[in-house]
């Protein structure tokens, strides 16, 4: 019974440091995830904000071309309303054209039909001339009227043709008024439209960066908490550390003599103490490596202690034990007595700790509890 409250009391250290260790590890890798995340949504927000950035730059790029396309439009316009005025007196001066077309038009068919009348009537008194005079007079005065005639029909013919040209003017400035109208007002709504999508995009955008901002903002409070977390489960594994230390007691080396290294060509990895552990990590050259006994003892306990595999315990005096976790089942048992240097185990029995890897403790008894101190000083 003693020796079954002894081992309790031996391994709830252990199982106190590993609970905190474990905890202390849980919340470490989830800050490291939570870390890692919050990165992610950092990259994200900064593609987010170089994509904006692109999007505002296609945008004001657009209103420059629109504010310019007003400009030409309110040119247009402007130049709608001169050639409206000009088309407008185009027309004034095709109704005055075409009145005076009209009025030669009956000027010359008057002429014409004098002419024609004066020359049939004409024959008679030009042969009945009673002098050569009065002939000349005669012939003079019809080739005159010939004169006058050919002018007259020179002139219609030239208003005629002013009159189809100012025509074929005035089509022309109207249709290139239309034309210029309906490119303006086309560029106009594709423009638009590309604005009113770009815009679209941009307020997609601010909306999903809003989003980012907040799971950022979230992340680093979840951080804040976790790192709160993780200061206190270091500060109570320090308080463990240093409530050991303080209490511990050194068996003078005369009562047990140099204990061994337990581990044959292995190193210290993580000190006594390091990162608030009570043990030592010592790697081992292979996994599977042999495990000696530090000195000679009595086997005082062979346990298998959750996931971290088979756990020997052997007494050196009455207040001196070393432990040895992280073994196969050893070949040892209770009671059986050890000398120093003898195989006690083969390292890899823990599925949380590395097959080449043991955990060496020194622990002392006193007052009527168990502590486990720095085992250097006893190699």
């Amino acid at each position: 019974m003693r020796r079954a409250a002894l081992v309790f009391l031996l391994l709830l250290p252990l199982a106190f440091g590993q609970g905190l260790e474990a905890e202390l590890q849980r919340a470490e890798a989830l800050r490291k995830a939570q870390e890692a995340e919050a990165a992610r949504v950092a990259a994200e927000l900064k593609d987010l904000d170089a994509k904006t950035r692109d999007l505002r730059k296609r945008i004001a790029a657009l209103d420059a071309q629109l504010a310019k396309l007003a400009r030409e439009l309110a040119r247009l316009n402007a130049r709608a309303r001169a050639l409206e005025e000009e088309i407008e007196r185009l027309s004034t001066e095709e109704a005055t054209k075409a009145r005076d077309f009209e009025k030669r038009r009956h000027e010359l068919a008057r002429l014409l039909d004098l002419l024609w009348r004066e020359r049939a009537a004409g024959r008679l008194p030009v042969v009945r001339a009673t002098s050569f005079a009065e002939l000349a007079a005669k012939s003079r005065w019809l080739g005159a009227l010939g004169a006058a005639e050919l002018d007259l029909a020179q002139r219609v013919r030239a208003e005629a043709e002013a009159l189809a040209s100012l025509r074929r003017r005035k089509t022309a400035l109207l249709d290139e008024l239309k034309r210029a109208r309906a490119e303006a007002e086309a560029k106009r709504n594709e423009l638009a439209a590309q604005r009113k999508r770009l815009g679209r995009m941009l307020a997609q955008l601010e909306q999903h960066k809003k989003a980012r901002a907040l799971k950022l903002a979230e992340l680093e409070r979840a951080k804040r908490q976790l790192d709160a977390e993780i200061a206190r489960l270091k500060k109570e594994l320090e308080a463990e550390r240093a409530r050991v230390q303080s209490a511990a007691l050194r068996v003078p080396k005369a009562l047990v003599g140099r204990l061994l290294f337990p581990v044959a060509g292995g190193r210290i990895e993580k000190r006594y103490g390091q990162d608030g552990q009570d043990f030592e990590w010592i790697r081992a050259p292979r996994a599977g490596a042999p495990v000696r006994a530090a000195g000679a003892g009595e086997v005082f306990a062979v346990l298998y202690y959750g996931n971290v595999g088979w756990t020997v315990l052997i007494q050196h005096t009455a207040s001196l034990f070393t432990q040895y976790v992280n073994l196969q089942e050893p070949p040892v048992a209770t009671g059986d007595h050890v000398e120093q240097g003898e195989v006690i185990g083969y390292l890899g029995g823990g599925a949380l700790i590395p097959p080449d890897v043991l955990w060496f403790r020194v622990a002392v008894w006193k007052n009527g509890r168990f502590y486990y101190v720095n085992p250097d000083p006893y190699f």
